[in-house]
């Protein structure tokens, strides 16, 4: 190992990607900011940090990274520079991109030769395509498309050696164990993503919205799951509380305990239509019918075509299983009332694993942001994880012994993204 100095592994940096792509932030401890064109670059740089010893971190286009500490020297590695489509294979339905590329910018790019990542909301996309497949929270599904991993059919990335490894591009019957399943979701603490190739779809020959009335929240969650049994693949589905319907749509008063739902369905024109009909059934079996068209409108432009959602964001996002969802929406509302508030919430990102539900926090009439009601948003999240649910973000600590158990055979060394699994 060479003995660590600043300039030396400045040095070092600049002859992996040029000087002109690194920039040294910070003075005891500084922070290497380094920002690579190809993978081969990724590979030299990976190369400099085992030699020196020294932490990387992924961090996307170049913002600053979650768990970089300040306490020692660190690589911060952004992909700005890696942010081409590589190929795209219009017959068979394939994208090789670059992992600096932003999902939204990919989904435009597709756009204009009819094709599509699929229906992902657009706060899904906004991250870097690396980003969207490194990072491991729930969420990151379409209840049409399935979860967004599921569209990978080959990476590339390199380890913490230094090595560019290409997973095979092949049928799934043709191949082995799947390094790219390790991959994604590993938040970069065994190796960085550097491209992807993805299923993509044709963009749908038809697209129908609908908007429902049902008695309670109870009976929503139960329409949507009733539909989802059926098989149905909407694009999209939401469903919110009457005090959080009456925030969002300007005028609307539902009677206290009922629940909105508003949802759209896509594809070819007769399997739209007969998703939009067996969604229409279950609301019906529920106690619900139909209401304003015009409400799943201003919901879609909202989630699509960028019209402004009323601010501010929820203070509370929590991940339950289909047969929690109910037990986290009633404990959340508890446990905020004990406290002397009030929650109201919307319900979305359906997908077989179950559904996030989205709190948002009022006193007084007021409605309060997260920063300033820590105490209240940590006693609402005990009451969801009680509950059954999991925060949106956090790890299945339980399975942390064998990511580290991974991580430790192949990065010996501990230079990638420590920090990650505690």
């Amino acid at each position: 190992m060479s003995p660590f100095t600043t300039a030396a592994f400045e040095a070092a940096l600049a002859r992996a990607v040029d000087a002109e792509h690194v920039a040294v932030k910070g003075g005891v401890f500084p922070a290497f900011h380094v920002a690579p064109a190809s993978a081969a670059e990724i590979c030299e740089v990976v190369v400099a940090c085992r030699e020196h010893r020294v932490p990387l971190h992924p961090a996307g286009v170049g913002g600053r990274p979650s768990y970089a500490p300040d306490d020692r020297p660190r690589v911060v590695l952004a992909t700005r520079r890696l942010a081409q489509v590589v190929q795209l294979d219009e017959t068979s339905l394939l994208v090789e991109a670059q992992a600096g590329l932003g999902g939204l910018e990919l989904e435009r790019i597709l756009a204009r030769r009819g094709l599509s990542v699929g229906d992902y909301p657009p706060v899904v996309l906004s991250s870097t395509l690396g980003g969207i497949l490194a990072v491991r929270t729930p969420g990151k599904s379409s209840a049409r498309h399935g979860f967004f991993e599921d569209a990978v059919v080959a990476v590339s990335a390199v380890l913490a050696n230094g090595r560019l490894v290409h997973t095979r591009l092949a049928p799934r019957r043709a191949t082995g164990p799947d390094l790219a399943r390790a991959l994604c979701g590993s938040e970069g603490i065994i190796g960085i993503i550097t491209s992807a190739v993805l299923r993509v779809h044709r963009k749908p020959e038809a697209r129908f919205l609908g908007a429902y009335l049902l008695p309670s929240i109870d009976a929503a969650v139960s329409a949507v799951l009733l539909a989802l049994r059926e098989e149905v693949m909407p694009s999209g589905l939401r469903i919110y509380d009457s005090e959080e319907a009456g925030a969002h749509f300007e005028g609307l008063v539902l009677p206290e305990g009922q629940a909105l739902l508003v949802a759209g369905t896509a594809g070819p024109t007769d399997l739209a239509a007969c998703d939009r009909d067996l969604l229409g059934s279950a609301v019906v079996a529920e106690g619900g019918g139909e209401t304003d068209l015009g409400l799943a409108e201003l919901w879609w432009r909202r989630l699509h075509a960028g019209e402004p959602t009323p601010a501010p964001a929820p203070a509370l996002q929590v991940m339950a299983r289909p047969s929690r969802l109910r037990a986290v929406y009633a404990a959340v509302k508890a446990a905020a009332a004990i406290a002397g508030a009030a929650a109201r919430a919307h319900i979305s990102r359906f997908d077989v694993d179950g559904a996030v539900v989205f709190f948002t926090f009022c006193r007084d009439g007021h409605v309060l942001l997260a920063a300033d009601a820590g105490a209240l948003v940590a006693s609402c999240a005990a009451a969801a994880d009680t509950a059954g649910g999991w925060l949106l973000g956090a790890r299945a600590t339980k399975l942390d012994s064998y990511l580290l158990a991974l991580k430790r055979a192949v990065d010996p060394d501990g230079i990638m993204n420590p920090g990650v699994l505690g």
